[in-house]
């Protein structure tokens, strides 16, 4: 892909945008995707979200969705200062405006929008929930605050269309910390046009978080694994 890209410019900032605009997040890897190993886990979420609804003459922003993961926060802990990788990808369906002047508009082509937001070491659930709130009501671009910057492809190349990729390696003694995420709403013409019914105004969506320690010989399934059994256990 980056034979399609003179070699002076390929340390620049807009190469990657290049590579976007002609390829999207690339091809998948097979043998990654068959790839077994207790050293990374994948985690999924699916769940609905009714991005908008009516208030006073306007339509607003409705929800988010929070989602406490079922991190391995012991191990991760364990490793300290080692680089760890966290791979998320959030998948929507849109409806696309059926009116043609809406082509290329922001917010007026896709009928809704949706972001996903990683909490900060540092940071409480309630923090966490207002920085998105924030981020959400005035569309800011958000890096996810504390650590902002420290995505591969970052919030303004990632937040095109309804299906973003990005990927972080940070020390894994701070993604422990880390394991609250968010999925949140901004613009679409759904939220523009009150023709719309609200009531159809609910949306599907799939979140994905993969950790991977890569060569470091830890078990983080167990200790997901532990954690979901937790959860489930019914209490008579």
């Amino acid at each position: 892909m980056w034979s399609h890209i003179p070699a002076v410019m390929r340390q620049r900032k807009g190469a990657l945008d290049i590579l976007f605009q002609r390829y999207g997040f690339g091809r998948p890897d097979l043998e990654r995707a068959v790839n077994s190993a207790t050293s990374a886990v994948t985690l999924i979420a699916q769940d609905t979200i009714r991005p908008y609804e009516n208030k006073g003459s306007g339509r607003k922003l409705n929800e988010m969705r929070l989602f406490d993961l079922p991190w391995p926060r012991t191990v991760l802990r364990g490793l300290g200062d080692a680089p760890v990788t966290l791979r998320v990808a959030l998948s929507t369906f849109i409806e696309p405006n059926p009116s043609e002047v809406a082509r290329g508009r922001k917010n007026r082509y896709g009928s809704h929008g949706l972001r996903f937001a990683l909490k900060g070491a540092d940071e409480d659930i309630d923090q966490f929930t207002r920085r998105v709130g924030r981020t959400a009501t005035d569309e800011l671009v958000d890096d996810n605050g504390p650590g902002s910057g420290e995505w591969q492809f970052g919030y303004n190349r990632r937040s095109v269309g309804s299906l973003h990729i990005d990927t972080l390696t940070i020390p894994a003694s701070d993604l422990a910390q880390r394991g609250v995420m968010a999925v949140y709403p901004v613009g679409g013409w759904w939220k523009e046009s009150r023709k719309v019914d609200p009531a159809r105004c609910l949306t599907r969506f799939s979140l994905v978080a993969e950790i991977d320690a890569e060569e470091q010989e830890v078990d983080l399934y167990a200790e997901v694994q532990q954690a979901i059994a937790a959860r489930n256990v019914v209490q008579v």
